[in-house]
């Protein structure tokens, strides 16, 4: 009789019943053993600071090559010490800090860290945007960064970066040794499970009501900022090229999107704030208005660069603009449609704006394809305008077949910017 009353049930569409494992309390079988293990990486961190009185004085008492040494840091089984340019490592970087960081001593043949070079300002660190995430280097070597901070930048804000003529520049470093293994009993994984579930879900949801009013609020914005580069409606700031055309701006949005024009519009004591406009002798119309395209468009899809706008003009002018959001998108651009034609310019475009990915790959494009590349007129040209350049890709490209995939075993970190 019951048989046929579960048949009826299920002919009828009446759904049966049941509970999972979890919610039935004590149907689980018990494990006959449970094991588990946990995995740690022993941690060490140091921090120096260096403040540079009358900065400004010591500015015209070093030349180009010239440098200043902090005392040492560290503890007994670590040394560091700081090495300051104050007018760049050589010519090629005058216009800019150069930042070195030897390793004195340490325990290891090799050290694995994470680097952070910063610079004191009134607003709070600015970070070096050539801080690695992680880096393996040698014990002995060199930590380098060639083009630290723009010395335009440190005289058009002397408020903001050198309050008092004191600049303080900062270096921190967390130390990662080796990742040790051992057995535990803290895991729980019938709770962890339960505990998740429903959390999950409202982080889940939460997100993404969030994504979609950010996604509405960018597009609005979007259209709205590229009506007004292209009205010119409500300027406030004139930006003008080398030929002498000019491009009604917007102090806000310059200000936002590039570092240069930040330092450049809060400081009031300035010709370029008082007359609200700016002439670039060296940056033409077709560049200028690449970037501004560029810093117009960047609060949603960035604008795509076409071939013919990859140009060491605009590489230089984005490096002096100092306008981050445009470096992925070059990288990506550097890595299209490379020939033995082209890899020697894009390297060196690479170099310039510290990408060090990409020149990574190019690299290796060029040691396959050395023996054309250097038949080039490409070539030939960064033989005679940039001989230390050229030396450096040749050593760098017979030391990416030396060392082994993967590796990071150098002496000089930001290896692209030295000669």
């Amino acid at each position: 009789m019951e048989i046929n009353n579960e048949a009826n049930r299920e002919h009828m569409g009446i759904a049966r019943t049941t509970k999972s494992p979890c919610q039935r309390p004590g149907s689980r079988r018990p494990l006959s053993h449970v094991s588990s293990c946990s995995t740690r990486m022993h941690q060490r961190s140091f921090a120096n600071y260096w403040s540079v009185e009358n900065f400004s004085v010591q500015l015209e008492l070093h030349s180009p090559g010239e440098f200043m040494l902090a005392p040492k840091f560290g503890d007994a089984e670590y040394e560091f010490v700081m090495k300051l340019f104050p007018n760049g490592k050589d010519e090629e970087t005058s216009g800019y800090l150069s930042l070195f960081l030897l390793i004195n001593k340490c325990p290891n043949p090799r050290l694995r860290f994470r680097v952070s070079f910063t610079v004191e300002t009134r607003d709070g660190p600015r970070s070096c945007h050539l801080n690695k995430n992680l880096v393996t280097i040698n014990r002995s070597g060199i930590v380098t960064a060639s083009k630290f901070f723009s010395l335009d930048i440190l005289r058009t804000a002397t408020d903001i970066y050198t309050p008092n003529d004191i600049l303080t520049i900062g270096c921190e470093l967390t130390i990662f040794g080796e990742a040790l293994t051992w057995s535990t009993n803290l895991f729980n994984p019938y709770s962890r499970g339960l505990n998740t579930s429903s959390s999950s879900r409202s982080e889940s949801s939460n997100t993404l009501d969030k994504q979609s009013f950010i996604n509405i609020s960018e597009e609005v914005q979007q259209d709205g900022l590229n009506e007004l580069l292209d009205t010119g409606d409500f300027s406030d700031f004139t930006v003008v090229s080398s030929c002498g055309r000019e491009f009604p701006t917007h102090m806000c949005v310059l200000s936002s999107r590039s570092d240069y024009f930040k330092a450049l519009l809060r400081n009031q004591s300035t010709t370029e704030f008082a007359s609200k406009r700016v002439k670039f002798e060296d940056i033409s119309a077709e560049t200028l208005e690449v970037l501004l395209r560029h810093i117009y468009n960047t609060t949603s899809e960035h604008m795509s660069l076409e071939e013919n706008q990859l140009t060491p003009e605009l590489i230089s002018a984005v490096d002096r603009l100092i306008i981050n959001t445009m470096r992925p998108e070059i990288a990506r651009n550097l890595s299209l449609n490379v020939t033995p034609e082209n890899v020697v310019v894009r390297i060196s475009m690479a170099a310039e704006l510290r990408l060090e990915d990409t020149y990574q790959s190019l690299l290796e494009f060029f040691a396959s394809h050395k023996k054309e590349a250097m038949n080039t007129t490409m070539w030939n040209d960064m033989r005679i305008e940039k001989p230390s350049m050229a030396i450096k890709i040749l050593e760098d490209a017979i030391l990416c077949f030396e060392e082994p995939t993967g590796a990071i075993d150098r002496r000089i970190i930001d290896r692209i910017t030295l000669a």
